[in-house]
């Protein structure tokens, strides 16, 4: 199963809105411009995205900015595509990858949020830029989120700096199947000039006119019911050894003499009867810096991530003990719930906190990794994201951030 993967440092974005400049500095990176500065990068993006307003970084802005700033060295240019379907636009990143060694950026969520496609696990590497005829298994990202941490200035980007690690937290490294990939993150534009379109910035050369052909795993449960922890720990195993993890470049190290945790169930506000769940392994250390997720109704595998540095809400099972620490943590505060609204009290008499851990893309979250607990008091929904963080609204209608 030829894979490739390229080297392409990994950068977080230093707002909630930097997702282009971040993608934008990671690959002008790689392709020798050194590490630009990420207000630079936001400000050209944003400036240059005329087409439509509305948007942080708008796709025809980043096509500018990476033309604007690609080093003389680099002989190439960068393209705008705007395609008709997922598999289009997926093959012609995966040429990019391949022929041109350069990491394309891609537009996912929707129109929220830009992404760097590093790297792909295919049956044969694509002979042309029209070749259809090969599988796509999975593909390789770097998500700039979470943003680094505020109201203290970002860190300076440098040559293996702190992004991804210690109290930085960003995603390390993510593997993704492509069913996932399909049905969860390029799955196009919505609204506006791009509506209905699969965008990635990738090399000039025109992509296949035709799709290809497309085979993912056999479901391991009927999807009748959802299923319980152990099978959710057997369904990882039986997903990591399906991708090849555990002889894996870069990926055999982070899940070879490694113990599942106890799986945390999250559910998707976003879709009707949609659940996954994290699997969490440990090491002989007893903590987890590599996480798997599952279909909690089918079993399949979806993604499996790394984290440089371990993550507390992974060290420990989110159960009875742990909630209680939630709910005592979170009792007769006061919080601002905005819109002139006044301030919102938790009593302890009157609330519910829902059974499982809630998630789908938006501002506060642009990563499955980092779900919320969700707290109703009367007609107010209070989300707790799983480093603590409280919010009162998800907001799932911004562009480009």
């Amino acid at each position: 199963m030829p894979q490739k993967n390229l080297t392409t440092q990994y950068h977080q974005q230093d707002t909630n809105y930097y997702c282009g400049a971040a993608c934008a500095q990671m690959v002008l990176a790689e392709i020798g411009a050194g590490i630009l500065d990420q207000d630079d990068l936001y400000n050209d993006n944003h400036s240059h995205s005329v087409i439509e307003p509305g948007w942080a970084t708008g796709p025809d802005g980043l096509q500018w900015t990476l033309v604007n700033r690609k080093p003389s060295t680099f002989a190439n240019t960068f393209v705008l595509f705007a395609l008709d379907n997922e598999d289009l636009i997926s093959r012609k990143i995966v040429w990019t990858i391949h022929h041109y060694g350069v990491a394309p950026i891609a537009l996912v969520y929707g129109s929220q949020h830009w992404i760097v496609v590093r790297g792909y696990d295919v049956s044969a590497n694509p002979a042309n830029a029209a070749d259809n005829s090969y599988t796509i298994n999975a593909v390789q990202i770097n998500n700039p989120w979470p943003p680094t941490p505020s109201p203290a200035p970002p860190p300076p980007h440098t040559l293996g700096d702190a992004c991804g690690s210690g109290g930085i937290r960003g995603i390390a490294d993510e593997h993704i199947s492509y069913a996932t990939w399909q049905s969860d993150y390029m799955t196009g534009a919505t609204g506006g000039h791009w509506n209905g379109k699969f965008v990635a910035v990738c090399d000039p050369e025109l992509p296949s006119k035709t799709v290809g052909r497309s085979e993912h795993p056999k479901p391991l449960f009927d999807g009748r019911r959802i299923i319980n922890r152990n099978e959710a720990t057997e369904a990882a195993q039986a997903g990591l050894k399906h991708y090849n993890m555990f002889k894996k470049d870069g990926w055999s190290d982070r899940f070879n003499n490694r113990t599942p945790n106890e799986p945390l169930l999250v559910q998707r506000l976003d879709r009707m009867d949609s659940y996954y769940y994290m699997i969490p392994y440990r090491n002989s250390d007893n903590h987890s810096t590599s996480v798997v997720n599952v279909d909690a109704r089918f079993g399949d595998y979806k993604q499996a991530a790394y984290f440089k540095e371990p993550l507390p809400h992974f060290e420990k099972n989110f159960h009875e003990k742990e909630r209680k620490q939630l709910i005592h943590s979170i009792i007769n505060k006061k919080i601002n719930i905005g819109r002139r609204a006044g301030k919102l009290v938790v009593r302890p008499e009157a609330f519910c906190l829902y059974p499982t851990l809630v998630w789908k893309p938006c501002r506060e979250s642009l990563s499955p990794f980092w779900p919320f607990h969700m707290f109703t008091i009367g007609s107010q929904h209070l989300y707790v994201r799983i480093d603590g963080a409280i919010f009162t609204t998800l907001h799932d209608t911004v562009k480009g951030i």
